[in-house]
């Protein structure tokens, strides 16, 4: 997780997991990986999204892509 890579002020910026952060239940995990969404746009997520990132192929495991 970079903090630096989120916007000022945003969920992300702040720590929390942007992965889970649909409707009332945004999830209140703390932000563990940094990562780019479809769009190009930086999300950070909790340890659980990491998990449901690499399984679904949408990111490498940590240290396996640089």
């Amino acid at each position: 997780y970079d903090q630096d890579l989120h916007e000022a002020g945003s969920r992300a910026a702040q720590g929390l997991c942007t992965h889970h952060a649909e409707g009332d239940e945004a999830c209140g995990g703390e932000a563990v990986v940094s990562y780019e969404d479809a769009d190009g746009r930086w999300q950070a997520g909790c340890t659980a999204a990491l998990q449901e990132l690499v399984d679904n192929g949408d990111i490498e495991p940590l240290g396996q892509g640089a």
